[in-house]
Formats: C-alpha cells, structure tokens, sequence
C-alpha cells in the first residue's frame, strides 16, 4: 500500500511579511519518495546555520521560512500536510511559527495562525539572500519534476532564483 503525503508549496510570496494572495500548489509524494526524504534530512542537519543566518540577518536577507509536516484531519485522504512557517522565532524554550499559507487539511488551522514546532520535524528551510534563494530545495525538486513545457512563467522564474 502506497502512502501519500501532501506537500503545500505556497511559493515564494507566502515567506514575504506583505504577501500578496497566495496561490497554492499542491503535490501527492509518495513518502518513499528516496529524495524528498533527503531533503529533509540535510535541511534537519543544516538547521544550524538556518538559525545563525536568522538571527544575523542583514538588509540583503528575508523571508525566512521553515516547512512543517503537521497531522492532517482525519478521513482528509493524506497522512500529512506540510506548511511553510514564516516569522521563525524561538521564545521561552520553544519554536514558533505563523502559518504562510491556508492549510487544505488542517481544518483547525488558518493563513496567519501562530503555531509552536519541533526543529528536529522540519522538511525545509529557506531565505532570500541578496535576491537569490538559500535553502528551499523540496520546492526547487518539486518544480524540477513539472516538464519544461509545462511550467508556469512564475514557476520559471522561481527556479532561476535558486543559489
């Protein structure tokens, strides 16, 4: 039995503290999926750094993001759902977060909503550094798999912003 999982890739303009309305892109990953799992992976062992480049940040750097995975509703037909967090904070022993986007399986959840995360759960990070993308590689491999002829002009130029 195969068992999906829902990515939400809410773009680049869901990380932006004056986000226009967000257009969500929705993607069922086989969680076997050999590469996002490494993902994941490397963005868990480079969280680090993440951090310190959050906490140094400088005009040139921005919209720094985390993705989530959370336990989507039950009967929602996907085990997870993973949100990109912006407005990353650590307060009192513990992550926050405020959801970027409008969850499509969270139905106790919204667009805006403040939420508390485990560092060692996330899937993805990513920032703006001088206009260019740092980090965020579920989004570029999940783009890499749309075919050329395919893709959106928006979609094309966020692969162009990748470092």
């Amino acid at each position: 039995m195969v068992i999906l999982v829902l990515l939400l890739c809410t773009g680049l303009a869901s990380c932006q503290r004056q986000a226009p309305p967000v257009k969500t892109v929705t993607a069922r990953i086989d969680r076997a999926d050999e590469e996002i799992l490494r993902i994941a992976e490397e963005a868990r062992n480079t969280l680090p750094g993440f951090f310190r480049q959050l906490g140094r940040a400088d005009s040139s750097d921005g919209n720094f993001c985390v993705k989530y995975p959370f336990r989507a509703d039950s009967g929602s037909g996907v085990i997870m759902e993973q949100v990109w967090l912006t407005g990353i904070h650590f307060k009192n022993g513990g992550y926050y977060g405020v959801l970027a986007g409008a969850p499509q399986h969270l139905n106790d959840m919204k667009k805006g909503d403040m939420v508390t995360f485990y560092a060692d759960e996330i899937s993805d990070w990513m920032y703006i550094r001088g206009g260019k993308i740092a980090g965020g590689r579920s989004i570029k491999y999940l783009l890499e798999q749309i075919p050329e002829s395919r893709r959106s002009n928006e979609q094309r130029n966020i692969l162009q912003m990748f470092e």
